[in-house]
């Protein structure tokens, strides 16, 4: 982090402040930043670069996405300074209804990918088939216990464990998902199989 002057001079900016303030909040992509504080790609970017530049910003890339979120070497005295300032902004009780929306349509957004794929996964959308008689051959070596199969899916790995376990429990946010596995396990007779 460099001297205390520049990053004042930064934290002078209203655009800055609510960026380092919302941060603060949550960790959230460029875009979701754009749509919240109603500016373009390329400004909300070079705020970010001179932020991120002064120690105050970190960011983790998940797939496609780089969220950003306040760096964890910031001061206390400098997020006092943040905080404060930052809800003295007249943007401020628009900007905490703006990041509860954009977490809501990025958990929308999620879900209705997971929802879309229910019942297509199938023999055609699998990678490769020899993980299948491979998979079948290790889990008959499985003692029987009772498994959670978290983020099931269709239930294609419960499906195998529910041959040799005491009981599957698979668990799934999507509830397209939970309902095309529990007819695949209705269909295939596995009652020790528990969609949820």
């Amino acid at each position: 982090m460099q001297g205390t002057l520049k990053i004042l001079k930064l934290l002078s900016d209203p655009t800055r402040l609510r960026i380092l303030r919302l941060l603060g909040q949550e960790e959230l992509t460029v875009a979701e930043l754009q749509l919240i504080l109603g500016t373009g790609q390329s400004r909300t970017s070079a705020h970010l670069a001179q932020l991120k530049a002064e120690g105050l910003l970190s960011d983790r890339r998940a797939g496609k996405n780089i969220y950003y979120s306040r760096g964890g070497a910031v001061p206390a005295a400098i997020a006092e300074l943040i905080e404060r300032g930052g809800e003295e902004l007249p943007e401020a009780g628009e900007d905490d209804a703006a990041v509860k929306l954009a977490l809501l349509k990025r958990q929308d957004k999620a879900g209705e990918y997971f929802n879309q794929l229910a019942g297509k996964f199938g023999r055609t959308y699998v990678p490769g088939r020899s993980w299948r008689a491979l998979a079948h051959g290790l889990l008959r070596l499985l003692p029987p216990m009772t498994i959670a199969d978290l983020g099931a899916g269709e239930g294609t790995l419960s499906q195998l464990l529910a041959r040799t376990a005491k009981k599957v429990i698979a668990v799934d946010n999507s509830a397209a998902m939970v309902e095309f596995g529990s007819k695949l396990a209705s269909e295939h007779g596995l009652k020790n199989l528990e969609e949820c």
